[in-house]
Parts: structure tokens; C-alpha cells; sequence
């Protein structure tokens, strides 16, 4: 058996490089049948919200009659995003079966296969859905597959929590997950994400598509093959700027750093870069001078037959000021306290540690304290306030330079 496994599809949400909010899922039923099939497994998040039901139905039903006239099952879970919508799908269409609607573990047989899945019955779920697991759902009769949109190797979380070593002991040798946008196995196991098929953002860099699943004289699976469908990507590339000192050679530097990162990759359609300034940078020059933008948030940086290369306007300055900071911190005066705080180790910790303390008071204020987010963690925080009096001692030493002071 054949099956494409995929997740966080999203439809009704336009990712910027997209053509709509629902291409993806074309390129998806593009796949399935060009690649004969026998199904295609979702694994939760295929709709973006309840809001957005109206404007994706039309897509969701046309390509599910489309894969049905091809002869392709479509089995799948409902997410923290789809949980509403798809019983209403399951009542409006029988090219679809969905797996464990309010919250229940259910099993589903496809000739030699049997499919085995849990949906959100909220949008939010904080226990882990393995403490409910029945496991006389493993026949072993049957090849098991597993289908789950969940927090995996998380304790806690709003977002089905699940432990891996329970998961990884329930009986079924294959899962593909969903929840995380980032595909691949996780922590070298049998449970892979499938991670979003197309970039919903600039953050989900790299390759994105969906997984080649095939049984072997339906007893074992092969190794899921990954299959990029996406006809974009994000990126980041470092550029070291150490002993430039004007604009056009930086220029320059940052063209050549991307080609050179670009042939590593081989990749073809449309690649949007993001930079990261690297090195030490001279006094003389200004990071927010070295492209203009004008057309927007991105240019043109080259375009050679398959391939189009974007600069994003998203610059990210980790450089270095060119500077003595041992001579500065024997002066006097405000650069001489940032270079000597630079210095202290100390010092570092302490305003790591109020930068910590005032992520935590923004975000237990009214109006952010709904929001999803991980915690600041120690290192990050000195590296976060290191940056910010690196880019105020440059300021303030341009400053002095430019009026000779």
C-alpha cells in the first residue's frame, strides 16, 4: 500500500509567497494522484479556523471528489484548529473518514492496513489522549498506522500533551503526527511530524511537503520518503562583514554569501533569504542602508533560469562593534559604563535576568496572557540585552566619531 501523509494544511490561511489559501491543499491532490496512491492520511490542522469554513469549503469537497473519482481513500484526525469543522465534513462528504471525533481512540481498516487515531474534541486539551489509548484497537492481523495531532515529548501543554515513551509503546510501529509545521522524525523514532506542506510564514524555513508512506509484503513499513511540494522557501543566510567598510562592497559580500548558500541547496522555484549580519562591523557603515526595499518587503537579488532568489527585509544584526572595548572601558562617560558592563560577567547575568522578568510581566499582562508562548530561557536573555548594548555603545560611538569628539 501506498499512502501520502500530510498536516497543518491550514486551507483559509494565505502564506505570502502562496497563490491561495488553499493551494497547498491543490498540490496535495496533485501529488496523491500523480503518485497512484491508495491514501491519503491527514494528520489534524487541514482548515485554518471555523471562520474561514465558508471560504475553503468549496476546495476541501471539489479536490475529496477528486481523489474519490481517483480511487483514493482519505483518512484522517481533527487539530486544535479543525476540531469544529470536521464533523460537519465527515456529515457533508463520504470521501473522507475521520478518525475519533469527540475525543475518542478509533480504528479503521484499508485492505492490509489499519488506521488508528484520536481527534481534538476542543480546541484546547490538556491531558495526553494516550491515557485513554485502547489497545485492543492493534490487531496484529493488520499493519497499524497511527494518526494524531499533538504536543509530542511535552508534559505539559494545551495541545494534547503526549509522553514518548507511551507513545512509542502502544503497539504501533509508524506514526505520523501533526501540530508542529518543522517535519521529520522526532528524536529518532518511528513518530514522525509531517510538518505544514507549504511555509505558512518566514519562520518555517527550509523544505516543506509531505511523506511517501509504503508497506512491504504488508507486514513492515519502509522508511517514510519525503517529497518537497512546496514551490517556495524560507531561509537564512550569515554574512560575515568583517573588514568591510562601505556599503557597496557590503553589498557585494551579501550576493556572494547568498549564491554560495544557494548552491548548497540546489532548490528551484522562488527561495526569500533572510540575513544575518555576522563579524565585526566598522563605525562607518549603516545596516539599514545596504538595500533600500522600495517595492516593499522584498527585492529582487537575482533570478537564473528555475530559480528566483528574494531578499527579505528582515536583517538581523549579530555583529560586533569594531572597537576597543578594554580601552573604552578606561574613559569616562556613558560608552565607558556600557564597555565595562560588556565586560562584567556579572552585570551580563543581571540583565539577562531582568530581561526575563519583563517577558514574564508583558505577557501576564490583559491582552497577552492568552497568547501561546515558550519561555525565555537564561542564555538567550544575556544574549538579547549583550545585543542591545552592543547596538547602543555603536550609536553612541558613531556618534562621537561624526562629530569628532
Amino acid at each position: 500500500m501506498r499512502i501520502l501523509a500530510c498536516a497543518d494544511i491550514h486551507m483559509g490561511r494565505k502564506p505570502e509567497l502562496a497563490q491561495s489559501g488553499h493551494a497547498a491543499w491543490d498540490a496535495i491532490i496533485q501529488k496523491a494522484i500523480e503518485l497512484a496512491v491508495d491514501v491519503v492520511a491527514l494528520s489534524g490542522d487541514v482548515v485554518e479556523h471555523e471562520r474561514t469554513w465558508l471560504s475553503v469549503y468549496g476546495p476541501l469537497l471539489s479536490g475529496l471528489e477528486k481523489l474519490k473519482r481517483a480511487g483514493i481513500h482519505v483518512v484522517g484526525v481533527g487539530g486544535n484548529h479543525d476540531w469544529s469543522v470536521f464533523p460537519r465534513l465527515a456529515e457533508d462528504s463520504d470521501a473522507i473518514k475521520i478518525l475519533g471525533l469527540k475525543g475518542t481512540w478509533e480504528s479503521y481498516n484499508i485492505q492490509d492496513v489499519r488506521f488508528i487515531g484520536w481527534s481534538f474534541p476542543h480546541s484546547h486539551v490538556d491531558n495526553s489522549p494516550l491515557d485513554s489509548f485502547d489497545s485492543s484497537l492493534v490487531d496484529p492481523s493488520h499493519l497499524s498506522l497511527g494518526l494524531l495531532h499533538a504536543d509530542f515529548g511535552q508534559r505539559t501543554s494545551s495541545y494534547a500533551p503526549i509522553d514518548e515513551y507511551a507513545l512509542l509503546h502502544t503497539g504501533i510501529p509508524l506514526w505520523m503526527l501533526g501540530h508542529i509545521h518543522k517535519g521529520g522524525s522526532v528524536s529518532g523514532s518511528t513518530a514522525y511530524y509531517c510538518g505544514s506542506p507549504f511555509a505558512l510564514d518566514v519562520q518555517e524555513t527550509g523544505a516543506h511537503g509531505v511523506y511517501l508512506l509504503e508497506t512491504e509484503q504488508g507486514r513492515t513499513w519502509k522508511e517514510p520518503l519525503f517529497i518537497p511540494i512546496c514551490p517556495y522557501r524560507y531561509e537564512i543566510c550569515k554574512v560575515n562583514i568583517t573588514g568591510i567598510q562601505d556599503l557597496e562592497s557590503l553589498r557585494r559580500a551579501v550576493t556572494q554569501s547568498v549564491r554560495a548558500y544557494i548552491d548548497q541547496l540546489s532548490p528551484s522555484g522562488t527561495v526569500a533569504v533572510s540575513l544575518v549580519y555576522t563579524g565585526y562591523l566598522h563605525p562607518s557603515l549603516d545596516l539599514h542602508q545596504v538595500f533600500s526595499f522600495e517595492s516593499g518587503d522584498s527585492e529582487l537579488l537575482f533570478q537564473e533560469q528555475d530559480l528566483e532568489v528574494l531578499l527579505l527585509n528582515r536583517q538581523e544584526d549579530a555583529t560586533e562593534l569594531e572597537v576597543d572595548l578594554d580601552q573604552l572601558a578606561k574613559g569616562n562617560g556613558p560608552q565607558a559604563l556600557l564597555a565595562r558592563m560588556l565586560g562584567d560577567s556579572k552585570a551580563l547575568e543581571q540583565l539577562g535576568a531582568t530581561y526575563q522578568r519583563l517577558e514574564a510581566e508583558s505577557f501576564n499582562t490583559r491582552g497577552f496572557n492568552l497568547l501561546h508562548r515558550t519561555s525565555l530561557s537564561h542564555e538567550e536573555a544575556v544574549n538579547r540585552g549583550k545585543r542591545a548594548a552592543l547596538q547602543l555603545l555603536r550609536a553612541m560611538e558613531i556618534q562621537r566619531r561624526e562629530h569628532g569628539a
